[in-house]
């Protein structure tokens, strides 16, 4: 009998943690190698973590919505005979502890908590009037540490003891190598020794935690009110976003497009594909057509990285297409499109969008952007003010295409096809005079279409 510690693994180049998003087992659970056990999520991808051994679970690191570090025990497995990598209780590396909780002294000199100077148990009970916390004549005594260091504990047993306002740096372990265990938190219950997170016996009032949030939102929900835990990708949409905002200066810019002649274009090319082609939509079009005008102004297809203080321009585009599926957002990227025919780009965004809908997008599927479109289609709306996927300097967002009457040579109103385009810019390395010659080298390859294929 043995324990297998699984940590979690090294998910990608860069990743330093992964928040954890969904567990599929629990604390008593039964497993067998290859089961799923939890679903972890970096800023590239979302992985499912299977067993690496058949056991049962003895304790889980952290909750839904939890950050961990790569590297850091994701579960304890207790397994039987004899396994790889299996460790003994007596073995088993302690987990980091936590910080300690801010103590409050009357002297705010003296530090938050010392291992060995507890408050006395006689001083807390004067202090707050109740003799319930006196300890039973017949309970036998608490073990007390007898060096300095850590406190060896897992992380089930540190939980619990937070959740009992029990200090972990006074108790001693009964365990191998002085390891706290679940039957010192209970003797320290019976004995009645525990210990507040904040102890009642200081006669100076309490100072509220500086980054503690207002009371409203620490209050149970209300009637009619449904609170929904920000976590996976939601969280890191969240996070971006705020990112882009509090360090970029944006501005938009939009043009009208008459798309009139590369919309006729396109159902040609339908009418003509095979049956094994994708249906040609508008989006592969101007892909094609962005590639070749970007050629001429590639500080669009660039990366600031101000905290280097440089901007890196590409040659190639690998152009990300913002993609909407049931989780949230998700970003899969179209490498090198400035090569590909608008038969393969169409090809590769149908790929990769499925893909992103089933969640089974490669790492590679979502690597090296150099910068992104984002398109709604027919709910883009008439103008939109993307945001900036930092560190790329732009954002390009093609709304619906709509049928307006225009007026023709003689006057008579003419029934053509419209549609605004937005790129949304960098200040910082990106003028307005940039924004509206590049974006009218773009119009006039949409507006006649022959030229995209002349190039």
């Amino acid at each position: 009998m043995g324990q297998y510690l699984y940590k979690l693994p090294d998910i990608g180049e860069g990743v330093v943690e992964a928040e954890i998003t969904a567990w599929h087992v629990a604390v008593g659970d039964t497993v067998e190698e290859e089961a799923p056990i939890a679903d972890a999520m970096t800023d590239k991808a979302t992985i499912e973590l299977t067993s690496p051994v058949d056991g049962v679970i003895e304790s889980i690191a952290c909750e839904e919505g939890d950050l961990l570090p790569v590297g850091s025990v994701l579960v304890t497995i207790r397994t039987e005979g004899d396994v790889a990598e299996e460790v003994e209780t007596a073995d088993i590396e302690p987990e980091a502890p936590p910080p300690p909780e801010p103590q409050e002294s009357a002297d705010d000199n003296e530090p938050d908590s010392v291992a060995e100077d507890v408050t006395p148990l006689s001083t807390i009970v004067s202090a707050i009037g109740s003799a319930s916390a006196v300890p039973k004549p017949d309970t036998p005594p608490v073990p007390r540490r007898s060096s300095d260091g850590p406190a060896l504990a897992s992380p089930a047993v540190r939980k619990r003891a937070r959740a009992l306002s029990i200090d972990l740096a006074a108790l001693g372990g009964s365990g191998p190598n002085g390891r706290i265990t679940h039957a010192d938190l209970d003797a320290m219950l019976q004995s009645g020794h525990t210990r507040p997170a904040a102890p009642a016996a200081i006669s100076t009032p309490a100072k509220p935690a500086p980054s503690a949030p207002p009371t409203s939102q620490t209050e149970d929900a209300q009637p009619g009110e449904t609170r929904i835990k920000i976590i996976g990708l939601r969280r890191v949409i969240a996070q971006r976003m705020q990112e882009a905002k509090r360090n970029i200066p944006h501005f938009t810019y939009v043009e009208e497009i008459d798309v009139t002649e590369l919309e006729a274009f396109r159902a040609r090319a339908n009418l003509k594909s095979g049956d094994d082609a994708p249906k040609l939509t508008v989006l592969p079009l101007l892909i094609k057509a962005l590639s070749q005008t970007l050629l001429d102004w590639p500080q669009f297809n660039a990366r600031y990285y101000d905290d280097a203080g440089y901007v890196s321009r590409y040659d190639a585009l690998n152009l990300g297409i913002a993609t909407q599926t049931d989780l949230g957002l998700i970003v899969p990227v179209v490498k090198d499109a400035g090569n590909l025919s608008m038969w393969d780009i169409a090809h590769d965004i149908a790929r990769l969008a499925e893909a992103a809908r089933t969640n089974t997008l490669s790492k590679s599927d979502l690597e090296g952007a150099t910068t992104t479109l984002t398109s709604l289609g027919p709910l883009g709306g008439i103008v939109t003010t993307p945001v900036i996927n930092r560190p790329e300097v732009a954002i390009f967002g093609p709304n619906k295409i709509r049928q307006v009457f225009v007026p023709d040579e003689t006057g008579a109103p003419v029934l053509r096809k419209k549609m605004n385009f937005s790129v949304s810019c960098d200040h910082r390395v990106i003028d307005g005079y940039d924004a509206a010659k590049m974006v009218a080298e773009l119009r006039a390859r949409l507006e006649d279409p022959v030229t995209i294929f002349l190039e």
